[in-house]
């Protein structure tokens, strides 16, 4: 690998950062027959309304529920990127 190469990984990786911090603190509002709900642009429900009552209990098991299927997702991907990688031997 030349120093060339390793320049413009460099800079697609702090690209990707930068996108990822900005998708994470983009935050979305949106209210809909009494309930309101902010939510990341990763995907991380910040705060959740019902009635006009914070719906704190609520929001953290939703929360808990997304990152549990966050990881599954991700330990699926990962398994197939292993039976990917098997190809390539």
């Amino acid at each position: 690998m030349s120093i060339g190469n390793f320049g413009s990984k460099g800079a697609a990786a702090a690209k990707l950062a930068m996108l990822q911090r900005r998708i994470s603190k983009k935050k979305m509002e949106v209210e809909e027959d009494g309930i309101k709900v902010v939510v990341t642009g990763a995907g991380k429900i910040k705060a959740m309304e019902i009635d006009g009552e914070d719906a704190k209990r609520v929001l953290k098991v939703v929360n808990n529920a997304i990152e549990r299927a966050q990881k599954w997702a991700a330990g699926e991907m990962q398994g197939m990127m292993g039976d990917l990688g098997k190809l390539f031997k």
